[in-house]
Formats: C-alpha cells, sequence, structure tokens
C-alpha cells in the first residue's frame, strides 16, 4: 500500500498545477462529464510525470461522476518494464483552488478494465 500512497501522492500533486477550467457564460466553473474529468485527469497527470522526469503514467480512467463535482474513478498505472497496476480513485472538482481537481482517496486495487471491475475486486 505505501507504493499506492507515494503515487497517490504524486497524482495529487500533479493535480496542484492544474490550470482553471474553462468558465460558463456566468463565471461560474462548470462541472465536467466522468468522461472529461477523466480526460483531463489523465492528461494533467502524465503532464506532471513527464515534466518531472517520471517514467509512470496513467491511461485506461474509467471514471463516474457520483454527485455534481465528485468523482470515482480507476485507471491503470504503467511503468517502462514493469508490470501495469491498477489504481482507485476519488476526486472532487475544485476549480476555484490552485487545483483544477483534488484527489479525496486512493490506492490499488486488483483489476481495472473497469470502474465496475475494480470495485468488485476490492473484495
Amino acid at each position: 500500500m505505501t507504493r499506492s500512497l507515494i503515487y497517490g501522492n504524486v497524482v495529487g500533486a500533479a493535480l496542484l498545477l492544474c490550470a482553471p477550467a474553462a468558465f460558463a457564460a456566468s463565471g461560474v466553473p462548470a462541472t465536467p462529464a466522468a468522461a472529461d474529468f477523466a480526460a483531463v485527469f489523465v492528461s494533467t497527470t502524465n503532464a506532471y510525470a513527464r515534466a518531472h522526469h517520471d517514467l509512470r503514467r496513467i491511461e485506461h480512467a474509467d471514471c463516474v461522476q457520483a454527485a455534481s463535482g465528485r468523482y470515482m474513478c480507476s485507471y491503470k498505472a504503467t511503468r517502462p518494464g514493469r508490470s501495469s497496476e491498477c489504481h482507485l480513485m476519488q476526486a472532487r472538482w475544485t476549480p476555484q483552488l490552485t487545483s483544477t481537481f483534488t484527489v479525496t482517496l486512493a490506492g490499488r486495487v486488483k483489476r481495472c478494465g473497469t470502474l465496475r471491475e475494480a470495485l468488485r475486486s476490492l473484495g
């Protein structure tokens, strides 16, 4: 679990550098759909890793929006020369903060083809 927490901290640090999301005409930040959130999560985290010469990358994020601005995602973490790892995380959409979103919970799971598979693999 320690490696997972370290990677979760790397992911969390990556989120601190996210630019705020596009604002709606009213000036209130739009809450992205789950698929859009997944795209932001993957691209931002991978950009942070590249900028810091970290070879880990995430891919295949499968997210749901549990409530407005609250997401749960499964994703695959890869590193050259190693087996891929499956992860699960929860996040809040926080464009009013320095970070566009904040990871509130993260850890490894046995499977990550879909979020449903990841959740089922917890038991």
